[in-house]
């Protein structure tokens, strides 16, 4: 190639480049439609080759194969040194590494950890939630048996019969504990006179309760009961009901509920 004389202005200056950029482009449009006969001559041999192989012959056929093979890699070697003096005569800068590279990584772990993140809130949520869902349902279990056992120790406190007068205040003492117990132990025997000169049969029964949540415990709670109480006298005459009210305190005491403390209110 010839050297062409240095240009002795800008314009010359541009012209020149503009020529080896042009002359670039020309050798790598070279190189690329070398590199496409390569391809299309290798292509062909391999269709060569495999139908002779089908075949189970060697023939004329494979000679042309094998030369097409050898002349597909001469064509890849001059395809390779015009795209050689292509970048002779502009080189290609190599590419620079942009920062999306490696952004991608950081947002990914940033993403993976977040997700991780919202998983463990979403299970810790859901593990409070069944804890609070059984804590309500074992509150109102206890509610419930705490009501149950104060209207079964206040009909039977208010159902009585002085033929069954000993019976009577057995049953009482049974379901009772604590000061209640103590102090009914006291008087049962004079409880027990009164309820026999007295000659009249009692049937209590319960027409509302309500347990103070606020006093509820795993062993113990104040309910509020109310009450009415028929009475008959020996002469199967009835005398008006009498309505009570009472604030029953139940105690677990041996795994079984009793009324440890009773006070009537008007």
């Amino acid at each position: 190639m010839k050297r062409r004389p240095a240009p002795s202005t800008a314009a010359g200056s541009r012209a020149l480049t503009f020529q080896v950029e042009a002359e670039a482009a020309e050798a790598e449009a070279r190189a690329a439609a070398a590199r496409a006969r390569a391809i299309r001559a290798r292509r062909e041999a391999e269709a060569v080759t495999s139908e002779e192989a089908d075949n189970q012959t060697r023939g004329p056929a494979t000679e042309e194969a094998v030369t097409a093979v050898v002349d597909t890699r001469s064509v890849d070697a001059d395809a390779d040194g015009l795209a050689g003096q292509g970048a002779e005569l502009w080189p290609v800068a190599p590419p620079a590494r942009g920062r999306g590279l490696l952004i991608r990584p950081r947002l990914f772990l940033v993403a993976s950890v977040l997700a991780v993140m919202v998983s463990l809130a979403a299970i810790g949520a859901g593990v409070e939630m069944m804890v609070l869902h059984k804590n309500a349902v074992l509150e109102r279990q206890r509610v419930a048996e705490y009501a149950a056992a104060a209207r079964k120790a206040v009909v039977t406190l208010t159902s009585l019969d002085y033929e069954h007068a000993k019976e009577g205040v057995q049953r009482i003492l049974e379901i009772s504990t604590g000061t209640f117990k103590d102090d009914f132990l006291k008087s049962a025997e004079d409880f027990t006179d009164t309820l026999r000169e007295s000659k009249v049969i009692s049937h209590g029964s319960v027409r509302a309760s309500a347990v103070d949540l606020d006093s509820v415990t795993a062993n113990s709670a104040v309910v509020l009961v109310a009450s009415t109480s028929e009475v008959t006298n020996a002469a199967g005459v009835k005398q008006d009901p009498r309505k009570y009210r009472l604030i029953v305190t139940v105690t677990r005491e041996g795994g079984q509920l009793k009324m440890s403390r009773v006070e009537f209110i008007q």
